[in-house]
């Protein structure tokens, strides 16, 4: 049996390795991220396209329409909630990905879209694919196939924390430090738990 449980360990921690990385580095950047007030604004370019919106549309349905017309890589239709007109009535809504944002106004008087790019560094971009799990409902197969990938490795290193603890309790239960690691770090655990709750 322990032969059996050191090879899961063993591959899901090689499976797992470059997960950890992503993991690691989107803990960091967040640690060390400017606080909101402190940030310099991301530069971002604008540029135009034409676009006319048919007559009779909601709001909705033209949003829709914008998400055909610009065909954004790794995005996906704007939710009711994310829309919401500027000061001059035009439609305005966000296409969030792991690369960045689009920001879109439609500017119906003048048939033509105004789309703002923001692009993420490779800290937030590191950052955006951490969080990329199933949930995330995009139509797109590379981000489906990414939160998969998360979703495994998530599952992975639950499976790694208890074959390790089961590696240790079936070999050397009675080695003073693995005792006091595994106290230490169960006791932060529940001390930073019963602090934050």
């Amino acid at each position: 049996m322990n032969s059996l449980v050191k090879k899961l360990h063993m591959y899901l921690g090689l499976l797992n390795c470059s997960i950890l990385f992503v993991f690691g580095i989107a803990g960091l950047t967040a640690t060390f991220r400017p606080a909101p007030e402190n940030r310099r604004p991301p530069d971002s370019t604008a540029r135009y396209e034409s676009f006319t919106v048919p007559p009779g549309l909601t709001d909705k349905q033209a949003a829709d329409r914008v998400y055909e017309h610009l065909s954004l890589p790794l995005t996906a239709p704007v939710p009711n909630f994310a829309m919401r007109r500027d000061r001059d009535n035009n439609l305005a809504f966000n296409f969030y990905t792991v690369n960045g944002i689009d920001r879109v106004t439609v500017l119906e008087k003048e048939n033509r879209l105004r789309i703002e790019t923001t692009r993420n560094t490779i800290w937030q971009y590191f950052d955006g694919l951490h969080t990329t799990t199933l949930r995330v409902a995009s139509p797109d197969w590379r981000l489906r196939l990414w939160g998969f990938y998360n979703e495994l490795a998530i599952w992975s290193l639950i499976a790694m924390a208890v074959s390790g603890v089961y590696l240790w309790l079936s070999s050397r239960p009675r080695f003073r430090a693995a005792q006091y690691s595994f106290a230490a770090g169960s006791g932060a655990f529940v001390l930073l738990y019963l602090l934050t709750r």
